[in-house]
């Protein structure tokens, strides 16, 4: 196959590494050091398991590129593969050309001590010793670029790798390479934003190409992506799994950047005595109204998709809103008696970082939520069903939302309750107090249930979903044990 530009000038050095490796070592050495590997993690299971609430991130050790140059020659390849490992990322991409990416086999068994996860070679292979020289040295899955291989050669060392028990990512960068790729049988197929020839990038191209795969094929994004919305991008167009180098490798704090690339929320786990709960404002409608509520304190911002509710938001409005919240906030979406697909279609469109299950949802929804990595609070009500005796029923629920529920909609409908009949509740875990609350009163209702979080609506209105900012300040304040300013 004819190839030019970046990707020909790699090819003739390449060739050269090739014939030095076979007269260093052999084909026959490297291919019996292989074959007697024993299996290792598998790349494929790792990515078929990542979901809409819980991406995959392939994280890469990567010194240099040819079109940004050094990037990071002085990084340690076995700190980093602790900290991706660490961090979340369901596999570990290892940069081992040399020229222009400044990679070494050396770095590829650095990152394989650190780590147990599934490690890729990425490099510009086209030989089958390259192949052999992987899996000796302990990689799970290699990269096999479309246009650098013909039909024949891309079918046969598709086979070869699995047989020596890895998995390939055959990286494309358009509509015919993704042919290529299928009739080759290849299972995990990565998009490359960036034209190998040209070394542009252009973050379009994944989701121009992401409708042509079906169930079959594990779509991979990358290059150019650089923070969450990137991630968000992708998941609109159906992709679930991305591959991130240079910003994770310049990323000052690494476990963060990965946690943000996550749209993790950094657990705040607290026993029952600790002092200042968490505050969530619910039911915003306004961007801007909801991202001064966090610059006032607040830790969460609910979002309701409930139809009948006077608070309720459309798609469009709370993607909005999400888009200007930081990070940390946890961002939750309200659902009552809502399904799964029209639960995750909003966690995937707007970004959410949990959800709250408001109604008579069975305990197998939350477990199937959760089993897709996504934090559910579900609600249970001191006066109707599901009520506070049912909370061993939902094991896999992240958290618990108490309130009366002797209104006429869902909700504390702003009716206070004798909050301390929490405390008899059997499997309660990350209680959020629900109800009826304000300014006024929510420090007794702290200091009765020593609650995870508090939650108000009504109380911090002007009206219905829109916040009385003055309010919303003193609300935290008094929930947090400060002095009102």
């Amino acid at each position: 196959m004819a190839v030019k530009g970046f990707l020909k000038e790699i090819q003739a050095i390449k060739q050269k590494e090739i014939a030095q490796l076979a007269a260093r070592i052999g084909i026959t050495p490297l291919r019996k050091q292989a074959e007697a590997r024993e299996p290792g993690a598998s790349f494929r299971q790792a990515l078929e398991a990542s979901t809409p609430a819980r991406v995959g991130i392939i994280a890469e050790i990567k010194k240099a590129s040819p079109s940004k140059g050094a990037i990071r020659l002085d990084l340690d390849p076995f700190a980093l593969a602790k900290d991706y490992t660490e961090a979340g990322a369901a596999a570990i991409s290892v940069l081992t050309e040399s020229s222009y990416f400044k990679g070494t086999m050396e770095d590829l068994g650095a990152a394989r001590k650190a780590s147990d996860l599934p490690i890729l070679r990425k490099d510009f292979i086209f030989s089958e010793i390259q192949i052999y020289e992987s899996r000796a040295a302990g990689a799970d899955a290699l990269l096999l670029i479309t246009t650098l291989l013909d039909p024949g050669q891309l079918c046969e060392y598709i086979c070869l790798t699995r047989e020596l028990g890895m998995e390939p990512l055959v990286e494309i960068n358009s509509e015919w390479e993704f042919e290529a790729a299928v009739r080759a049988d290849a299972a995990i197929i990565g998009i490359n934003n960036r034209n190998l020839a040209t070394l542009e990038t252009d973050l379009n191209v994944a989701q121009r190409l992401a409708p042509f795969f079906t169930g079959s094929q594990i779509p991979v994004a990358a290059s150019g992506i650089s923070e969450r919305k990137d991630i968000q991008a992708g998941m609109e167009a159906g992709i679930v799994n991305f591959l991130v180098g240079e910003s994770i490798v310049r990323a000052p704090d690494t476990k963060a950047f990965i946690h943000d690339l996550l749209g993790d929320t950094p657990e705040q786990p607290r026993k029952k005595s600790d002092s200042d709960p968490l505050v969530k404002i619910c039911g915003l409608t306004d961007p801007l109204e909801a991202k001064k509520c966090v610059e006032l304190g607040a830790d969460a911002i609910g979002l309701v998709f409930y139809e009948k509710s006077p608070r309720h938001v459309s798609i469009d409005q709370a993607r909005r809103i999400t888009d200007h919240l930081p990070g940390s906030t946890i961002s939750v979406g309200v659902f009552v008696n809502a399904d799964h697909d029209c639960i995750m279609e909003r966690i995937v469109a707007c970004d959410l970082k949990a959800v709250q299950l408001h109604g008579q949802e069975s305990p197998e929804l939350v477990t199937q939520l959760a089993r897709s990595g996504i934090r559910v609070i579900k609600a249970l009500f001191a006066e109707q069903a599901p009520g506070f005796d049912t909370a061993t029923a939902y094991e896999d629920a992240w958290g618990f939302l108490v309130e009366h529920g002797k209104g006429t909609l869902p909700g504390g409908n702003a009716q206070s309750w004798e909050w301390d009949r929490v405390n008899k509740m059997e499997g309660a875990r990350n209680l959020i107090v629900a109800g009826g609350l304000d300014p006024d009163n929510v420090q007794q209702a702290v200091a009765k249930t020593e609650p995870f979080m508090v939650d108000v609506s009504s109380g911090v209105e002007q009206s219905f979903g829109k916040k009385d900012l003055a309010r919303v300040a003193q609300f935290i304040s008094a929930a947090k044990g400060r002095p009102n300013a």
